[in-house]
């Protein structure tokens, strides 16, 4: 069987593995509370991203509310609602939503634009009841349950303010829909009403895989703290496999070639698919490093090992679009554990760094530039 099939049979198992719920997932940190509001369905969202979760509370620890610091740390959540809360300023963004900037805990963004959505968590529920009370003084009114400041899915380009999160650079309309600690923010209404009804046992932090990923991530992050993470599906594992460069191939192509690379791809052991993952940017106290966490829930520990191999072989020798592997891009080599969840063993992939000021944490950039570019050899096994 050609290695690409392979793979997909994995996601088939993959997909009904990750079909079941574990239960309320705890509250051990910020990002499970974020994730706990995410709807489970995206976990097999086909692009091979989830969700991304910026913890706000955590980045204002660390660089004592040095706005310009924190924008500089983050990779994940390049949403125009971030953007705003990083470029405005305290007066204009409690004119602008009624808010104080530290009063939000983390902001987490799932879906396609323009239907994405970004869930706002404060960091107290006594946040969200005034918060709603003076919704109606900043242009918004109610209808079926959300609250709008203009039609759905409508710009108006009068109003585009890039400090307003509310309008943002194209003057689009918010649909928000609060909960008891925060509020789904969205062009959709749809999208914000199905959010707003997320429940533990029905989000993506209640996935059996997503939860022990979880876990494992917590574990590592005990003395320290999740800065900003992001959430794979399975789906990932398969961007720019062997099937799909085929079916993209021009019907002119020399056939011969190509069945000779099929033909070879197939000798190779087939690869485990993880059950999704998380890639997380943990600042830990000891070593006081810059670290990058990669958590890849398998159905087995056996599975688990086999996966870590396979991206350590990977990081070491798979070269990118430019030539490099991901070793020589950041001069970092994988270091794993094991850890064994509830319902999945998790492969835990640490990658240090040294802290820089002004680029972040270098291997963090280095990962999500491939994602964005689509480039994913150096994180794929097999």
């Amino acid at each position: 069987m050609p290695n690409g099939l392979r793979k997909l049979a994995g996601a088939i198992t993959a997909a009904t593995l990750l079909c079941g719920v574990s239960g309320a997932a705890s509250a051990d940190s910020e990002l499970r509370r974020a994730l706990s509001r995410v709807p489970a369905k995206v976990a097999m969202d086909r692009s091979g991203i989830a969700a991304s979760f910026v913890g706000l509370s955590e980045l204002r620890a660390l660089y004592a509310g040095d706005l310009t610091a924190m924008g500089l740390r983050v990779s994940f959540g390049g949403t125009d609602t971030l953007k705003s809360l990083l470029m405005s300023t305290d007066g204009s963004w409690h004119d602008d939503t009624g808010l104080k900037r530290n009063e939000i805990a983390s902001l987490t963004d799932y879906g396609t634009p323009p239907r994405a959505v970004v869930l706002w968590r404060f960091t107290e529920p006594g946040v969200s009841a005034p918060f709603v009370e003076g919704l109606g003084q900043r242009g918004f009114s109610l209808a079926n349950g959300v609250w709008r400041n203009g039609e759905p899915m409508k710009l108006d380009f009068t109003k585009r303010s890039a400090t307003n999160p509310f309008l943002g650079p194209l003057g689009r309309a918010s649909m928000l829909v609060p909960f008891a600690d925060g509020v789904a923010q969205s062009p959709d209404p749809g999208a914000v009403a199905e959010a707003g009804a997320v429940s533990a046992k029905t989000s993506l932090a209640g996935l059996a895989p997503i939860e022990s990923a979880l876990d494992g991530i917590e574990k590592v992050a005990a003395q320290g703290s999740i800065l900003q993470a992001i959430v794979l599906t399975p789906a990932i594992w398969m961007q720019g496999d062997d099937v799909m460069d085929l079916m993209a191939t021009s019907p002119t192509a020399d056939k011969k070639v190509l069945a000779d690379k099929m033909a070879e791809r197939a000798k190779k052991a087939p690869t485990p698919v993880s059950l999704g993952g998380i890639i997380a940017d943990v600042e830990t106290k000891e070593p006081a490093s810059n670290g990058v966490v990669i958590a890849l829930p398998y159905g087995d520990c056996g599975i688990a090992r086999e996966g870590a191999r396979a991206f350590a072989d990977k990081w070491k020798n798979a070269a990118d679009r430019d030539g490099q592997t991901g070793a020589q891009r950041t001069s970092m080599e994988p270091s794993v554990t094991i850890h064994q969840g509830k319902e999945a063993c998790v492969a835990l992939i640490s990658l240090l760094a040294t802290p820089d000021a002004k680029e972040g944490n270098p291997v963090l950039r280095y990962i999500t530039g491939a994602i964005w570019r689509r480039d994913f050899k150096p994180l794929q096994g097999g």
